[in-house]
């Protein structure tokens, strides 16, 4: 490894997570002690910059400022904790990156080990200060948002054998997720409680709101098409935009493989949505209203 070279890219790396925590640290979204941590963070990362550009000249480029404005982009699909944990993993390799600079530049070896420990004090911050609701409830919107999926595709994929038209498939739909999602916000609920570790109220209540925003999406389609096979298509094209959604959420906040988290959760799903498909073709044959328009 070039010692200037992994200068340079820790002055850029630094560039970077200045402008993402300032950025983040100026949104009305975000609540004010979470801002004051992120604006103590920005000014930290603005002095490692300015401490790295003494050494290899100016690295601020027009190509980090549009980093961290796709990362905003992020931060409002995603929220801030994941947004953060996908910044640090993508700064996984700076603490090695730190020893080795250590190692090779002893005259500022001090100065070096002080960035380190505040880049270290930085997650520990973000750990300890910024607290999602939507974080804390994963487990329970995870829960509404896989079973809706299972259920809403095996449904609409079993309507292409089932089903003459749109309309009686999507409210065969709509209907059955209603009902589902109240059945899943008290399960919810119950489990909740019998655990005792989280709002029972607030636990129900993000998987029935995550449960019947999928149905929602997933059965929008049938009311606007006036194809089955259309709309089938779209509710396939939106069930793996919100498969890839969660994939990746639940794959940042644990640390996992994105893809193999996408894989495994799209073989679940579409893997029951076509054992569903086989047994609605099998009664529609028997009953005689197999029929695709």
């Amino acid at each position: 490894m070039d010692v200037t070279e992994a200068m340079r890219d820790i002055c850029r790396d630094e560039f970077f997570s200045y402008h993402i925590y300032s950025m983040l640290a100026r949104s009305p979204l975000i609540n004010k002690n979470a801002r004051n941590i992120l604006r103590k963070a920005a000014d930290d990362e603005f002095g490692h910059y300015m401490f790295w550009k003494r050494y290899v000249g100016e690295c601020a480029s027009g190509v980090s400022i549009f980093k961290a404005v796709l990362f905003m982009a992020i931060f409002h699909l995603f929220g801030l904790t994941i947004t953060l944990k996908y910044v640090e993993s993508k700064e996984a390799d700076a603490i090695s990156v730190y020893k080795y600079l250590s190692e090779a530049r002893p005259d500022i070896r001090d100065e070096i080990e002080k960035i380190r420990e505040e880049e270290e004090k930085h997650e520990a911050d973000f750990a300890a200060g910024i607290d999602e609701g939507r974080v804390k409830y994963i487990g329970s919107i995870t829960l509404g948002i896989s079973d809706a999926l299972i259920e809403l595709t095996g449904i609409y994929t079993g309507s292409l054998g089932a089903f003459r038209d749109t309309l009686s498939a999507g409210l065969t739909g709509v209907l059955a997720g209603i009902a589902a999602s109240i059945s899943m916000g008290v399960a919810s609920y119950s489990q909740a409680k019998h655990e005792g570790r989280l709002n029972p109220r607030l636990s129900a209540l993000y998987t029935f709101i995550s449960y019947l925003s999928v149905v929602s999406l997933l059965a929008l389609p049938y009311f606007l098409a006036g194809s089955l096979i259309v709309a089938f298509s779209t509710m396939v094209v939106t069930a793996v935009l919100v498969v890839a959604y969660i994939s990746f959420y639940a794959a940042v906040l644990h640390g996992r493989s994105y893809l193999r988290e996408l894989i495994e959760t799209s073989l679940l799903i579409f893997g029951v949505s076509s054992l569903l498909y086989i047994l609605g073709s099998i009664f529609g044959s028997l009953l005689g209203v197999k029929q695709l328009e």
